[in-house]
């Protein structure tokens, strides 16, 4: 028997997929959609996987942003100190490679918004919708 996903499912999951594109605060937005998920008054099939593919991509990507920032941090902090022991090279190369992990946390932060805007399109679409590259905490 074929799943019928009426309009009020598109829209319940649009505004799940909006909370943390209207308020992109680091965790907060994470805790906003769970309350969001477990709150609303309608649930259905769609409702729930959408919402759970919502709360792991969030975590994700949340996740990538904070490791690429220790990272970053901790080559700058390398680059700090006294590293007269090393060859020219390495001493440039090391800031050329934070600057070029914080090119990739940028990339990271332009895809979360284009990969959330292609859910919302799959969502409006009936369509179930899977986030690439994301760790799926919850099941």
């Amino acid at each position: 028997m074929r799943e019928v996903i009426t309009p009020k499912d598109r829209l319940m999951v649009t505004i799940g997929y909006l909370l943390p594109l209207v308020l992109p605060l680091t965790f907060l937005n994470i805790w906003l959609t769970v309350l969001y998920w477990y709150v609303a008054p309608y649930q259905s099939p769609f409702f729930d996987h959408h919402m759970r593919e919502n709360i792991n991509a969030q975590i994700s990507y949340q996740l990538y942003i904070v490791i690429g920032f220790i990272l970053f941090f901790l080559l700058g902090s390398v680059a700090s100190v006294g590293i007269d022991w090393l060859p020219d090279l390495a001493k440039l190369s090391i800031p050329l490679f934070a600057m070029g992990l914080m090119g990739i946390i940028f990339i990271i932060i332009i895809s979360w918004w284009f990969v959330y805007l292609i859910a919302i399109i799959a969502a409006l679409a009936k369509k179930y919708f899977r986030f690439p590259l994301i760790i799926r905490f919850i099941k």
